[in-house]
């Protein structure tokens, strides 16, 4: 189990070094590296306990979209920019089904919808209004992040509230990773910001998925 968290700390690091010193061949090939250790790591520890995660082919599933949009991401073109967002909006809409997998509260849900109203327009509402001609598309993936948040919000965590709140946590991180993806597409900056944006992208992209992945963790193996 050690191991694949230190290989995945150790991709992690590399990557975020590399987009620090600007290695653009370094970046790209660590960047698609990072969920499938993270994802290795998960399954390891479950594992260890005993635990084999319910519908863990469908988060392998989602993790898998999110690899492949990582991947897309890093080519130049605004077509495969589209694709990349299109397979992250798959893997949100996976993640957010394997959650709802594990039970659902209306009471939550109307809660939770209340909450990620709010979300979206502190995030996305003006960043949204200065992105035409392309802000029907840009509306549509906020959607699929509110989605998201929204289901987690609304599942039934057995009462774990530790869990919920981590997984709550980890939403919010995708919400600000994305946020500022739109951001950088929409505005002009110089090549430091965009360095510094790709930082907090990457630490909040990565941030989200360890938190969704530790509460699952914490969900199973104290359902033990």
């Amino acid at each position: 189990m050690a191991v694949y968290i230190v290989i995945a700390i150790l991709v992690i690091a590399v990557h975020l070094i590399a987009i620090e010193k600007q290695n653009r061949y370094v970046k790209s090939i660590s960047k698609v590296f990072i969920i499938p250790y993270l994802y290795l790591a998960f399954l390891v520890f479950t594992e260890s306990f005993g635990v084999i995660v319910a519908g863990r082919g469908l988060l392998m599933a989602a993790l898998a979209f999110y690899t492949l949009g990582d991947l897309l991401l890093e080519f130049d073109k605004k077509n495969m920019f589209l694709y990349g967002g299109a397979s992250f909006s798959v893997g949100h809409v996976l993640y957010a089904i394997f959650f709802m997998m594990h039970g659902f509260s209306l009471g939550w849900g109307v809660l939770f919808i209340g909450i990620w109203f709010f979300i979206y327009i502190f995030l996305f509402e003006d960043e949204i209004k200065d992105a035409k001609p392309n802000s029907t598309l840009y509306i549509a993936y906020a959607s699929i992040v509110m989605i998201l948040g929204i289901a987690v919000g609304a599942t039934d965590f057995s009462g774990n509230w530790i869990a919920k709140m981590i997984a709550v946590a980890g939403t919010l991180s995708f919400a600000f990773s994305d946020a500022l993806v739109i951001i950088r597409q929409t505005k002009d900056k110089s090549e430091k910001e965009k360095k510094d944006d790709d930082l907090l992208i990457m630490v909040t992209y990565i941030g989200a998925n360890i938190l969704l992945l530790s509460s699952i963790s914490l969900l199973e193996v104290m359902a033990v």
